[in-house]
């Protein structure tokens, strides 16, 4: 039988390796440039490297497929090539081909751990970052809830304050006058007795929460303990009370009376953040201000209300009227002057003395 030479392998060795049972016709021997090959050009052969570990994987009978694989293809190579003719050689080509695909697992191993490390810091450095975040927020958190308190705080103390200095009909047992004050005309930055100046957002504060409102709906913001879940909120809203909590504590954060009555199905909550609860109330009647949201909170002087001019366009003409005759009244009255009914009853009584010159109304009492 002939024998046909292959190129030297990567190792020198001269070995006379076939494609296949020495068949007859020219040989075409693989070039150093192609070994090993890539994944792209060595894929060609898997169909035909599957089927072969396949068939021998079902004659294996126990023993390691991979082995036997390996068994049956040196076996090949001596029965039907020169491969073992100078054995050093072919030993160091075998260890040659081992080598170079460990090094590629090697090297992509290497890259894997390479990524993943990365993301690992990077998963980290992103966790330190929510942590400082969720720090810095919960310390902002605790002193805003801090200041909300001690100003409930001292509204009550003042409101105890106020009730101690008035006479049961509600007027103050010691007036105030100086040489510059006649008595006739109120301070206008004067809040009423025992109220508190409302917020921004026409509201005010309690122990538990700070409210906002418009002539509609009042906003409510409860403050709950970082991480609160919706499933452990307790929140009934009745047509005029209000009972708010969470699940396995002892005692209700809220458990009172509105201040008015509220349209229960359009009122809803939300949970913001897990650390605060939004509860949106619509109020039954959308023609006044509320001094407070539930009976037990800090009043505000509804006096200092000051509704935003630019929402007087989103209203309807008859809504739109009562509330600028609203904000009309309200400052009419810290002028010290008649609100616009008082105006127009005046009116009318200044048209009827005119009409009877007759009458004499210099004893009348005018209410």
């Amino acid at each position: 039988q002939s024998k046909f030479q292959t190129a030297p392998f990567p190792c020198r060795c001269r070995s006379s390796i076939v494609t296949s049972v020495r068949p007859p016709g020219r040989f075409v021997p693989f070039k150093r440039s192609k070994m090993p090959l890539g994944d792209g050009a060595a894929t060609q052969f898997d169909p035909m490297m599957l089927q072969m570990a396949q068939q021998v994987a079902q004659m294996a009978d126990g023993e390691n497929p991979i082995e036997l694989l390996l068994d049956l293809y040196f076996g090949f190579l001596r029965r039907k090539t020169d491969f073992f003719d100078e054995p050093g050689r072919c030993h160091d080509a075998v260890l040659g081909a081992y080598q170079r695909q460990a090094d590629i697992v090697n090297k992509a191993q290497r890259s894997t751990a390479a990524v993943a490390s990365k993301k690992a810091k990077e998963a980290q450095a992103a966790l330190l970052a929510k942590q400082d975040r969720e720090a810095a927020a919960q310390q902002q958190q605790k002193e805003e809830d801090e200041a909300r308190r001690a100003r409930v705080k001292q509204a009550e103390l003042d409101r105890a304050l106020a009730e101690q200095n008035c006479l049961a009909d509600g007027t103050p047992k010691i007036a105030e006058i100086t040489s510059d004050d006649d008595g006739d005309e109120d301070d206008d930055d004067a809040l009423a007795p025992g109220t508190i100046a409302p917020n921004p957002g026409n509201g005010g504060d309690a122990n538990h929460h700070a409210w906002t409102q418009t002539l509609q709906d009042v906003d409510v913001r409860i403050r709950v303990p970082v991480g609160t879940t919706a499933k452990q909120i307790v929140c009934d809203i009745h047509k005029k009370h209000l009972r708010f909590g969470l699940k396995g504590e002892p005692t209700l954060m809220i458990d009172s009376d509105f201040y008015n009555e509220v349209r229960v199905d359009d009122c809803f909550w939300t949970l913001e953040d897990k650390t605060t609860v939004s509860l949106t109330l619509s109020k039954a009647n959308d023609m006044e201000w509320w001094t407070r949201v539930c009976v037990c909170d800090p009043e505000i002087d509804t006096k200092k209300v000051a509704p935003e001019n630019s929402n007087l366009s989103d209203l309807d003409g008859d809504t739109r009227a009562t509330v600028e005759k609203m904000m009309y009244d309200q400052r009419q009255k810290q002028l010290g002057l008649p609100t616009a009914d008082e105006q127009a009853k005046q009116d009318t009584m200044a048209k009827f003395m005119t009409s009877h010159p007759e009458m004499d109304f210099s004893n009348c009492k005018f209410n």
